[in-house]
C-alpha cells in the first residue's frame, strides 16, 4: 500500500467518513470525495480497514453481540425505572444497571420560593431510542430498501453486442 492509503486507512477508522479521510490524506477539497470514494473500492484498501477494526475490536473485546445487546437495551428502557412509586428519582445505586447504562443525562435542579427549598426537579434523559430501534432494523434488514427495473434486452440487440 501507498503512504497514501495508509494515511487514509488510519483517518477514516477515526469516523468512517472517507471524504475526510481523503483530505486528511492529502487530496484536495476539490478530488476528495471522488478519491475517498476511489479508496473505499480499493482491495488493499479495504482489507486494511477490515483488519484494523478487528484488531480494534479485539482490543476493547467488544463484539457485535455486545452492540446488539446495548441497543435493544436502550430500545427496551422504561424511564418509569427511574423513579419511586411517589415519583422521586432513585438514587442511582438502587436504579438496575440496564437503566443507568441507558441514561444520556441527570439533572437535578432545586426549587425554591423566596429562598425556601420547596423541592426538586429531576430531568433523566435517555439514549436515543429511536435511533437504536433504527440501527437495530437495518442490523434485522426491516428497512430494506427494494428496487424494481426492467430490462429490454432483443436479439438484435445480443447479435449487436457480438459485432
Amino acid at each position: 500500500m501507498t503512504a497514501k492509503q495508509e494515511r487514509f486507512v488510519q483517518e477514516y477508522l477515526l469516523d468512517l467518513n472517507a471524504t475526510r479521510a481523503a483530505r486528511a490524506s492529502g487530496y484536495s477539497e476539490r478530488t476528495a470525495e471522488s478519491q475517498g470514494s476511489r479508496m473505499l473500492r480499493n482491495v488493499k484498501v479495504l482489507e486494511a480497514v477490515a483488519a484494523a477494526q478487528k484488531a480494534r475490536a479485539e482490543r476493547v473485546e467488544v463484539k457485535a453481540d455486545d452492540v446488539l445487546r446495548e441497543l435493544l437495551l436502550i430500545a427496551r428502557t422504561d424511564i418509569g425505572d427511574a423513579f419511586s412509586p411517589t415519583g422521586a428519582l432513585l438514587p442511582l445505586k438502587e436504579m438496575p444497571a440496564h437503566l443507568r447504562r441507558a441514561i444520556s443525562s441527570i439533572e437535578v435542579e432545586q426549587l425554591t420560593v423566596e429562598g425556601e427549598a420547596i423541592g426538586t426537579v429531576a430531568k433523566v434523559k435517555l439514549w436515543d431510542k429511536p435511533k437504536s430501534l433504527e440501527l437495530l432494523g437495518k442490523h434485522l434488514r426491516l428497512f430494506v430498501d427494494k428496487v424494481e427495473t426492467t430490462v429490454q434486452f432483443s436479439h438484435e440487440d445480443a447479435l449487436g453486442e457480438l459485432e
